[in-house]
């Protein structure tokens, strides 16, 4: 899940994790960069770094440290976890780390690889795994690390496992990227930056989703009686038409933004309605799984 920071992204992975669920799939939802949208938005326990944890029937978050995923990393490669110990217990190998030129892409992007391809059995672990991708920017890194340091890398075991997750992460059959945006200019513009972005990398794009849309309540037809009302009503009559018709403004502004983002990326657009509500709860993740369930439905 892509898009610029607050598009509702973390809300949207959250409501497509949902929809998995209750369509009988184990579902995982991955958040990354120290985020606590999960505990949020489903009133859950602190999910952590440690194991994923049950948000909902058939429904499990856990949330991705680049700190806590390279440690894990370097438990795997030096096999001697006293060297491990000392090295992650060092100022200077910290300050190291986050300078390294994509190493905290390439262990966050490893840890979700190695949970995406997780076995119990010879059978895979996660029927779908969601990934709430940190804003455009930053996301865009994290999906094109691996496939730089394959390219860059002259061999060895980092470049080896660089190919593996990029297959994976390249792979239309494997993952479907969703670009997720507001209505207005600037994140439609950056959907669409971005969407031109992964296809130059050859990164999968699945869809985009329009959030917090309008509900269509008018129709043009309506506008003439509208005015009327505003131009020649009083009182309660004016003020309603006045209100009817900015909802109007903004169906066919959101209208022209949807119909821009569908032709300019080329995608197929799935539109989420705005939810008003003073906590935004279950109930309210559950409407917009509703809406993502209806979408895949009739997509088939």
């Amino acid at each position: 899940m892509l898009g610029k920071g607050g598009v509702g992204k973390s809300t949207v992975s959250a409501a497509m994790g949902l929809a998995a669920a209750q369509a009988g799939q184990k579902a995982l939802l991955v958040e990354v960069a120290g985020e606590q949208n999960l505990s949020r938005l489903f009133r859950a326990a602190s999910v952590s770094d440690d194991a994923p944890v049950e948000l909902a029937p058939g429904l499990f978050g856990i949330s991705i440290d680049a700190e806590a995923a390279t440690e894990e990393y370097l438990a795997g490669q030096l096999k001697v976890r006293p060297l491990v110990e000392i090295l992650t217990r060092s100022k200077a190998f910290h300050t190291f780390a986050a300078a390294a030129p994509g190493l905290p892409e390439l262990v966050t992007i490893g840890k979700i690889w190695s949970l995406a391809i997780a076995l119990d059995d010879g059978t895979p672990v996660w029927d779908v795994v969601i990934v709430d991708c940190p804003a455009t920017g930053h996301g865009l890194a994290l999906l094109e690390t691996a496939g730089n340091i394959e390219e860059l890398a002259a061999g060895g075991p980092i470049r080896d496992q660089a190919a593996r997750i990029h297959e994976v992460v390249s792979h239309p059959a494997a993952t479907g990227i969703v670009i997720v945006a507001l209505p207005e200019e600037l994140p439609v513009s950056e959907a669409i930056e971005a969407a031109t972005s992964l296809r130059e990398h050859g990164l999968p794009v699945a869809t985009a989703v329009l959030n917090a849309v309008r509900f269509d309540r008018f129709t043009p037809d309506d506008a003439p009686a509208l005015t009327g009302a505003l131009e020649h009503g009083s009182g309660p009559v004016r003020e309603a038409a006045r209100v009817a018709l900015e909802h109007l403004g903004h169906q066919q502004a959101d209208a022209a933004y949807r119909e821009r983002l569908g032709s300019e990326t080329g995608l197929p657009v799935i539109d989420l309605p705005e939810v008003i509500a003073r906590h935004f709860d279950i109930a309210s993740l559950a409407r917009l799984a509703d809406t993502l369930a209806a979408a895949a439905a009739g997509s088939r």
